[in-house]
């Protein structure tokens, strides 16, 4: 079933949108370029490595890109074939610029004339190079069986780290405001001070340098500058930071996400990506107990303060936090009230099962048909931990339901179906797709939902493992 995303709607206008401005002329000679075909000019856009904006082929001897509407800043690309590209800077401000160099070695062979941003981000790259070829002539020069080697590369290579943070220092600070000094620094590690604070008891604290690196994570990303989103940087930090810094808990991701789109309101450009992508990530993720994120990012920013929403858009999102928000993990599981074949009136709310598990199917559904063997199996076995299963048919055709339950065999769990006509599954349940289980426990809260049969007995069990550490924790 295709993925519903409602940030997919949103996207597309931010990427497309331009400024007036004047327009671009930018002249390429490439020794080693192609002479017959087309090449392309591009910039890089989230998950895009690179979006197309315009073509050319060569004319005597140059590329020459010229177009009436303005260039956007970020990073661009010359784009020959889909793996042989090269970068560079289109600043915003320099709409009229020119470079020369040779396919081999793009970066030392490239010379700009027009565009200081690109002299100031090349002259970076070039020196980044030179770093290299000291690094290795560093580990030539030190022998293998030499006693002291590990010390003496370790001293090295840390003379040479700082020449580079001092290179990057001046340089960002000579051409502070520059689009190329921001991506220099966009690029630089954070530093971790080497004193490490004491805990109350005398020992080291543990946890400090991975705190300090979040707490710093962004300070070297200008917010407020949305050529930052045609680079390739800004994405893979974003991903980094939810992947790498965030731990995977509702409540941490969301004061995480809220720190993050805070900051990215100094522009509003920058604060729809990432309020996109931050939701992108969240509304349908995987990870169990985290329907809560989006929610939370809808009710706090899409239907408070995004303005660039239409009525249908809008109305989306409020018809889609009302589906969700009473079925998040933790909540009590709504109402349900439900009628067995004899005709007995059965809710949620009455199973005293340790665990419930509501399984809504449909008898014409296919994957539900192959599923009814693993559930009946399940279910023997099951009921001796104390688990009771609601087998809730969405259709209301009761005669299905009979002859499912036949052809099954599932005589031994209740057998449910809507015989007043009270609910549209897919909106009180947001059963879009059958089957949709809901794993309640005891107290008809919510620990786990559209878990697989094959993994219940799993989930059940990883789930007491956190309440019994949850227990010894106090």
């Amino acid at each position: 079933m295709k993925r519903f995303t409602l940030s997919a709607l949103l996207i597309f206008s931010l990427v497309f949108s331009l400024s007036a401005q004047e327009g671009y002329d930018i002249k390429i000679k490439l020794d080693g370029g192609p002479k017959d075909k087309m090449v392309y000019l591009a910039h890089f856009f989230g998950y895009n490595q690179y979006i197309k904006v315009d073509s050319t082929m060569q004319q005597d001897g140059v590329y020459h890109f010229k177009g009436e509407e303005p260039l956007k800043g970020g990073i661009y690309l010359v784009v020959l074939n889909p793996s042989k590209y090269y970068d560079f800077i289109v600043s915003g401000g320099e709409n009229e610029f020119s470079f020369e160099a040779d396919t081999v070695n793009f970066v030392k062979s490239v010379s700009f004339t027009g565009s200081p941003e690109n002299d100031v981000l090349f002259g970076y790259r070039k020196f980044l190079l030179t770093m290299n070829d000291k690094a290795a002539a560093i580990n030539a020069s030190i022998k293998a069986d030499d006693p002291n080697a590990g010390s003496l590369r370790r001293d090295k290579m840390m003379g040479l780290q700082e020449e580079v943070a001092s290179y990057i220092n001046k340089t960002t600070t000579d051409n502070e405001g520059t689009f190329a000094a921001k991506v220099i620094l966009a690029n630089k590690e954070i530093e971790i001070p080497q004193e490490i604070p004491l805990n109350a008891d005398g020992t080291k604290d543990s946890t400090y340098a991975f705190r300090y690196y979040k707490a710093h994570y962004w300070d070297n990303i200008d917010f407020s500058d949305p050529r930052n989103l045609r680079t390739p940087f800004f994405l893979t930090k974003l991903e980094k930071y939810f992947k790498d810094l965030v731990y995977q808990v509702q409540d941490s991701i969301i004061t995480s996400a809220d720190h993050v789109i805070t900051l990215s309101k100094a522009d509003s450009e920058v604060y729809r990506y990432v309020l996109w992508w931050v939701t992108n990530k969240y509304e349908n993720s995987e990870i169990v107990g985290l329907d809560g994120v989006f929610v939370h990012l809808a009710e706090e920013y899409y239907l408070k303060d995004a303005d660039w929403l239409d009525e249908d858009q809008l109305k989306k999102f409020q018809d889609r936090v009302k589906i969700l928000k009473p079925l998040r993990t933790g909540e009590v599981f709504p109402r349900l009230l439900v009628y067995d074949l004899e005709g007995n009136a059965r809710t949620v709310q009455e199973s005293k099962g340790k665990y419930t598990i509501v399984y809504f199917y449909s008898p014409d559904c296919g994957h539900c048909k192959d599923s009814a063997p693993d559930l009946v199996a399940y279910n023997a076995q099951a009921k001796e931990k104390g688990v009771v299963i609601y087998n809730v048919s969405v259709d209301y055709e009761v005669d299905k339901l009979k002859e499912f339950m036949e052809k099954y065999k599932t005589g031994d769990m209740l057998n449910l179906w809507d015989k007043g006509h009270h609910y549209y599954f897919r909106e009180n349940y947001d059963v879009y797709a059958t089957p949709t289980s809901f794993i309640l426990d005891s107290e008809k809260r919510i620990i786990g939902k559209r878990i697989p049969i094959e993994e219940f007995d799993r989930f059940i069990e990883f789930h007491e493992k956190q309440l019994a550490r949850k227990n010894q924790s106090k």
